[in-house]
């Protein structure tokens, strides 16, 4: 399988850590989301798989060429559409997660509109990159990444404050039925190999085919990062009353110190790097969105020294609907749409295979 859908995969994974996704999953925590977790790293799997092996048959094609080329204009445009929906509202709930959790623990005297404002002008200037430079971007910034997360992973787990009790105390609940609310989160940490949808258009020659032994090793990755983000809080804080943290994870790396670093507090080392991988989760989104976008809507003759000004429009819509949404959303209102969000995850995912079906049937 191609290495940049592995990083694709891995960065989605990584970003989920520091979303609503371990808030939901510890509010379930005493109704079902062990079994909801396991569930969604099956669902999670079958994902990788169709999305890796369908567009192995169609080499360096995104899924909007697909779509134009194989299937009547009543289904390719709301398809389309609905593409550049979903991805735009991924990375929208990343800008609006992360701009409150600066202003709650390292920016409280800036106002939230300012914090966005300085996400939407970094990333303006990146998600117009064509979808090679996207690619190397997220190569770049993964290779620095990486290592110090699975260093604060290790830290936490064999830190002394860590009472494996509090986590037997939840594997305890595993009898319990499953939680929608749950699985469809737990699902959503596993939707980065989604991206193809667009990606695969640089993907000349057929690399994305899935095998048993990658699907081994994202589930062994992706089984620890659910592990991470659900039984590290849970150890460091205890299961009881767990569900009052707004932010598992920020909360969590407070309690963790470096005795021998230069910073001391972890915080402000999980903070920026944090501040990293969400701001590529969030190019990886967009640059999807308007690339869908471009599909839909395209001024020929819009143009301004031989430059087409059409994927500026798209992004001036970008900057203010998520400005309207920062100025009128609330913490609690936020995860309470994230939640709508990822319920609707399963079942786009079942229309998607759908309409790969589709195309794969009329190819033929």
């Amino acid at each position: 399988m191609n290495r940049f859908l592995y990083y694709s995969i891995f960065i989605n994974m990584a970003a989920n850590m520091i979303s609503a996704v371990p808030k939901i999953l510890l509010d379930q925590s005493m109704k079902g989301a062990v079994v909801s977790m396991l569930l969604a790293i099956f669902f999670g799997l079958i994902l990788i798989y169709i999305n890796g092996n369908f567009f192995n048959q169609f080499p360096g094609k995104d899924l909007p060429a697909l779509l134009k080329e194989y299937t009547p204009s009543w289904m390719y445009l709301p398809f389309t559409m609905l593409i550049a929906f979903i991805w735009f509202a991924a990375g929208l709930m990343t800008l609006v997660t992360y701009s409150f959790m600066l202003k709650r623990f390292l920016t409280p005297d800036m106002s939230v509109t300012w914090i966005a404002v300085s996400f939407l002008i970094i990333v303006s200037f990146a998600v117009l990159m064509n979808t090679k430079s996207v690619l190397y971007t997220m190569e770049n910034v993964i290779f620095f990444t990486m290592p110090i997360v699975i260093f604060i992973v290790f830290k936490a787990f064999f830190s002394e404050q860590f009472e494996w009790d509090f986590v037997r105390e939840a594997v305890m609940h595993f009898n319990h039925l499953p939680n929608y609310n749950a699985f469809s989160a737990a699902s959503f940490v596993f939707v980065g190999m989604s991206n193809i949808v667009i990606l695969n258009r640089a993907f000349t020659h057929k690399s994305t085919r899935v095998t048993w032994k990658h699907l081994f090793l994202i589930g062994t990755i992706g089984t620890a990062v659910l592990a991470t983000l659900y039984f590290v809080p849970i150890g460091l804080n205890g299961f009881e009353n767990i569900d009052d943290l707004v932010y598992p994870a920020i909360t969590t790396s407070d309690t963790l110190r470096m005795k021998y670093g230069i910073i001391e507090r972890l915080l402000y080392l999980f903070l920026p790097l944090f501040l990293a991988i969400s701001f590529l989760n969030l190019l990886i989104h967009w640059h999807v969105a308007i690339e869908s976008c471009k599909n839909i809507i395209w001024f020929k003759r819009f143009e301004w020294k031989k430059t087409n000004l059409t994927p500026y429009l798209y992004l001036i819509v970008f900057w203010m609907l998520t400005l309207m949404l920062v100025r009128s959303l609330s913490e609690h209102t936020l995860l309470l749409y994230s939640k709508y969000y990822y319920n609707l995850i399963p079942p786009f995912s079942l229309l998607f295979f759908i309409s790969l079906w589709f195309i794969k049937r009329r190819a033929k």
